[in-house]
Order: structure tokens, then sequence, then C-alpha cells
């Protein structure tokens, strides 16, 4: 048995909910091992009744069976165990218990001294109203493909594209520093291109280059966007961090919008029994992590999201946290133009419309297109 630990601690926790899939009998003891799991990690009956034990570990909060073999648990955590650090928020939500077969983290709700400590995301959807001068109708996003093309070639895209009124021009998330589209290359020429188009309009569309990058050199990557021009950045948190996205958005010397994409966190959502859930990873996770837009997939696409995720994500992005600004969902995924009215019916006007390959279809060509495409939103 150890010694007593006396502690002070401030009251406020850390709220997450579970699903556990399994006989229900066994639900209340697998609840009580991941109170220890994510916490202390630590035989909890050589604990003595201490502040560890009355503190630390996590507490059950609420059980509630609502399946045949599911029951979800709330539980709550003292926010010091997250230092008040965004990794460590993820260790605390579902570090080790990511491991287990059969639980799946459903929702989270961060106290005010935690949301204060993580700033979230710098603009969201008001930010980015004023931005792209548009206070009631949705923004419109493409990506410069296919990869292959040299930065002369997806310069020339920017271009069409920004005379044509597209909001938010991003790097396809493909696109890295391949020799045959250099980073520092194409970032230069795509700014420049969308620079040269905004004057010619009058229009603010930006350039978002992919911050995707060995570590040693994000921070490098982001300075050349910064000295290029660009207007704002592309991050894969699911591949360079989602602490790395929280930095860049926290930092004055960038205050740039950022667009989270969703690359590597598929694998996250694919089970209906584990992982973590589509609203948490896609809305409260990326928001909290500082994104002012999260991309997804729209259902009714190439993947298999459904109408209900797609929902639940929409609402996470913008259900009220303290200290947190709301963001933009932004749904995608092999999206037409065509579908304009029926997603616009279901996210209603705070949507981004990532529309991509489509735009290069039909009768006109692509600038043509894309002022197609904003006058039909307008």
């Amino acid at each position: 048995m150890l010694e007593p630990t006396a502690l002070t601690v401030s009251g406020e926790r850390l709220q997450a909910a579970y699903e556990f899939t399994g006989p229900v009998a066994d639900a209340h003891a697998r609840a009580g091992a991941l109170c220890v799991e994510q916490t202390i990690e630590f035989p909890a009956d050589l604990v003595p009744d201490d502040d560890i034990q009355r503190e630390i570990i996590g507490r059950i909060e609420a059980f509630d069976e609502v399946g045949a073999e599911t029951v979800r648990v709330e539980i709550s955590y003292a926010v010091e165990t997250t230092g008040y650090e965004f990794p460590q928020l993820l260790n605390v939500l579902f570090g080790n218990s990511s491991l287990l077969p059969g639980v799946k983290l459903v929702d989270v709700t961060v106290p005010p001294g935690l949301s204060e400590s993580l700033g979230g995301p710098r603009f969201g959807i008001d930010g980015l109203r004023t931005m792209f001068n548009a206070p009631d109708r949705p923004l419109l996003a493409t990506a410069l493909k296919p990869m292959g093309f040299s930065p002369e070639r997806f310069a020339a895209l920017a271009y069409e594209l920004a005379l044509g009124g597209i909001d938010m021009i991003k790097d396809d998330h493909s696109l890295a520093n391949q020799p045959f589209a250099d980073f520092d290359a194409r970032v230069r020429a795509c700014s420049d291109a969308v620079r040269r188009a905004n004057d010619q309009t009058g229009f603010n569309s930006v350039y978002m280059p992919s911050i995707n990058a060995p570590h040693g050199l994000l921070d490098e990557r982001v300075d050349i966007a910064l000295e290029a021009g660009a207007g704002g950045l592309l991050v894969l948190p699911g591949i360079t961090g989602f602490d790395f996205m929280r930095d860049i958005a926290a930092r004055d010397d960038v205050a740039l919008p950022i667009m989270g994409h969703p690359a590597m966190l598929g694998g996250f959502v694919s089970s209906p029994t584990g992982g973590i859930a589509h609203s948490v990873i896609f809305g409260t996770l990326m928001r909290l992590a500082g994104a002012d837009i999260s991309i997804f997939p729209n259902f009714g696409g190439r993947f298999s999201f459904s109408s209900e995720a797609c929902s639940e994500i929409s609402e996470a992005c913008r259900t009220p946290i303290e200290g947190i600004n709301p963001i933009w969902p932004a749904a995608g995924g092999g999206m037409t133009m065509d579908r304009t009215a029926e997603m616009l019916d279901f996210y209603g006007k705070d949507i981004v419309l990532l529309i991509g390959g489509d735009l290069h279809r039909g009768e006109g060509n692509l600038r043509e297109n894309a002022q197609a495409f904003r006058e039909a939103i307008e």
C-alpha cells in the first residue's frame, strides 16, 4: 500500500462518454478498469483512500444501457490530468483504452479552463465570413489536382479558379514536395496566381498549400507559405499531428485560416464498436486543435459516411463550447455541382462546399464553371 497523497485540484472535470459493446453484466467492471487505465495505470487496490483515489482516477458519472449489448458510460477526469496540453488530452481520453476491443469514445466535453488553454480556431465561422465578405452564403472550396502537374500548371489552374470566384483553392492533400511539383516553387507560383486574379476581380480568394512534411521541416514549410503570401494552410493532423495544427493556429506570426484534412483518420471511425465517433474526431477534436474548417466525406459520395454521421459532425463543429469558436464543416469526397441544393438543405448556409473534379466537367471552361458555381450559391 502506498503512503497517502494530498493534492490541490481545481474541481473542473473533463467529461468523456464511451460505448462498451459486449455482455451488459461486464460493462460496469470494464468501465471501472478504464477509469484506472486512462489515469494511473496502477493497481487501484494499492492506492489508499487519498486524493489520487478520489480525484485522479476517472469517475463514473452515468451508466445507461442503449442497446442489447451496448452500454454508454460517462466518465469524468480531473482537468489537471491533461496538463492543459493537447497531446495529453488525447492520452487521457483514449490512450491505452484505444487498444481494448469493444470500446468507443463517443463524446467529449471540455471545461472552460481547458478550452481557454487550448485556444481553438482563430477565425471560425464568423471570422471567415468577414474575410470572404460572405455574410449569408456558404463558402466555396476546391482542390488542385491531379498529382503529376508542374508548379506552373497548378498555378494556371489556381488563377482560373480564383477568377471564377472560388473562395479557397487548396492543394490536394496528396501534394507535398514531389520532384515534379517542388513545394517552394508550387507555393510561390500558386500564391502569385491567386493574388493576380484577385487584383482583377476584387475577390479575396486564397490559396492554401498542404503542410505535409517530415517533422523537422514543418515550420520551414509554414515559413515558405507565409513568405509567398499564401492565404491559408491545409493541415493533415492524422499525419503531422493534432498539436502541430493547434500550434500554428495559435501563432500570431502565422494568423491564417486552417483547413483540417481527414487523411489517416478514417481508421478511427470505421468500426461500429471501437475507435472514435465521427463527431468527436472530425468535429470536437478538429475544433479544439484549431481548425477553422474540418473536411470530411459527404454522405452519398465515394466514401461510406452516413447522413447521420455527417449531421453529427456538423453539429459538433457548431455546438457551443465556452471560449472556442464554432467552425465550418466541409463536406467533400466526390461531390458534384448538381448536389449543391441538397447539401444546402441538409447542412444550412454554414457549410464549405468542397467540389474538385466536377468543376472540370461540363460545357464551360474551368473559369466559367467556377463562375457558375458561385452564381448558383449567391
